[in-house]
């Protein structure tokens, strides 16, 4: 079965899907302020799970109404689960949903049976700098001499113009997101609807915060749910970070997936698959 619904959860309207059956399942995309995209994750374990899919507030299919902070974000999902009434679920997450999904399990881990933590970040503050040089290395001369101008005119642009210097810096970040060149049309392009770049700066600046909280790092390194972290071992975000959160859980397991990059169930399908169907039966 699959359904799609606009629901009215924690005072905004948001947009859902539903597929399969099993184990209550949730996918939280990246972000923040994009939309869903992980049909294609959904589709690998949907004989396993049921599977719920959305599009946080503030984009997408959902209601551009905020505040846009971590906090809130998390209570959505709260208010998913209880919406479907599942008692508990796995609380999945790609890129920034990756994080989401560690805020949920720390505020709810009584509701929570596992995390994939898919292409994340961990929760090491000084990844930005590694990210930073990682994909710049893998632009070329001219590409680079391009995104650092661009970043300089950005914080005096404004409007349209200021629009636009985004919109090319993203296409230039998202050149770097693969192994193969050749995928790159087979990211999610992000143009069928709303992307809210106020959701971003806010709930992005607010995630920063609470990476940086030291009570909040030890909430998670005492998770006692297991975790997969999945991660592409091409992604410009450097997997060395997530290596080292997941040595500090106690039931975790890492799979790094050769020659991909940040979305790696489009360049490694079957090994995606593969990892994510094991994770289900061997933990949940």
């Amino acid at each position: 079965m699959y359904q799609e619904e606009i629901l009215q959860i924690n005072g905004v309207r948001l947009w859902t899907a539903i597929q399969g059956t099993g184990q209550p399942m949730v996918l939280c995309h990246g972000g923040p302020g994009g939309y869903d995209y992980l049909a294609p994750v959904a589709d690998m374990t949907s004989d396993l799970c049921r599977v719920i899919r959305y599009d946080q507030r503030g984009s997408g299919r959902s209601q551009p109404v905020g505040p846009y902070d971590v906090s809130t974000f998390v209570d959505d999902l709260e208010g998913l689960r209880k919406h479907f009434n599942f008692e508990r679920w796995i609380v999945g997450g790609h890129s920034w949903g990756a994080g989401l999904a560690l805020a949920y399990a720390v505020r709810f881990p009584a509701r929570t049976i596992a995390v994939l933590h898919i292409a994340g970040t961990g929760i090491d503050d000084q990844w930005h700098e590694a990210y930073r040089e990682n994909r710049l290395n893998a632009l070329s001369e001219s590409e680079r001499e391009e995104y650092e101008r661009l970043r300089a005119q950005r914080g005096q642009a404004e409007d349209a113009d200021g629009e636009r210097i985004l919109n090319r810096l993203r296409a230039l970040s998202r050149m770097t997101d693969v192994f193969d060149p050749n995928q790159v049309d087979n990211l999610p392009s992000f143009d069928e609807y709303f992307v809210s770049n106020e959701a971003n700066e806010k709930v992005g600046a607010d995630w920063k915060n609470y990476t940086k909280d030291s009570k909040f790092r030890q909430s998670v390194y005492n998770l006692s749910m297991p975790v997969l972290f999945l991660h592409g071992a091409c992604d410009p975000r450097p997997v060395h970070f997530i290596e080292t959160l997941a040595a500090k859980l106690s039931r975790s397991r890492l799979a790094s997936i050769p020659e991909s990059g940040h979305y790696p169930w489009i360049e490694k399908p079957d090994e995606v698959k593969s990892s994510l169907r094991q994770f289900v039966v061997d933990f949940i």
